[in-house]
């Protein structure tokens, strides 16, 4: 979605990772959060910032005094930033109550649908093989609750190397079901 709006507006993006802000040395997690808002306010680009949990801590549930400044700090630049930013989390309730004022949309992507997962099959899985899909193994498809499009590529990932003739769609349904199962542990 963020490289969709970013591509859509014509604008860059600032992509960060908890890897890209944090720091062992005192202040400098600080700064770089700073310094994240300050490259895309001077690239005016879409700034994005990747699992937002470990960046934006429940202060109430704070167990060590730098998680409250590392929240604070992002609260600060949140409200003043004049850009588009975009945070992803898997764990919406782990973010402090307060930043969550400050997103004027929250956005839940939930599980594909029958249709989704036929079509995410056949974008990405497929072409895999060099064998027609059936019917059968589309309802197949379509029958497995709860993917996502990460599934998806997980499935492809593991299947990529693979000799396209031994490859078969009934492997990757049986990959895609197991993907779904695991979930349920």
């Amino acid at each position: 979605l963020a490289i969709y709006i970013a591509t859509h507006l014509e604008k860059e993006i600032v992509f960060k990772r908890v890897s890209d802000l944090f720091s062992k040395w005192i202040g400098e997690t600080e700064q770089n959060i700073r310094r994240a808002y300050e490259e895309a306010h001077s690239k005016d680009a879409v700034l994005v910032f990747d699992e937002a949990d470990s960046l934006i801590f429940n202060r109430d549930r704070a167990e060590h005094s730098w998680e409250i400044s590392f929240t604070n700090e992002f609260l600060t630049w949140m409200e003043s930033f004049k850009g588009i930013q975009i945070f992803t989390t898997n764990r919406l309730k782990d973010l402090d109550s307060a930043s969550l004022r400050r997103f004027n949309h929250k956005i839940e992507f939930g599980y594909l649908k029958p249709e989704g997962n036929l079509i995410f099959y056949r974008s990405f899985l497929a072409p895999l093989t060099r064998r027609t899909l059936d019917t059968a193994m589309e309802e197949s498809v379509r029958k497995i609750e709860g993917l996502t499009p990460g599934d998806f590529k997980s499935v492809k990932d593991k299947f990529r190397f693979m000799n396209r003739k031994h490859l078969n769609h009934e492997s990757l349904i049986s990959a895609l079901a197991d993907e779904s199962r695991i979930k349920s542990i």
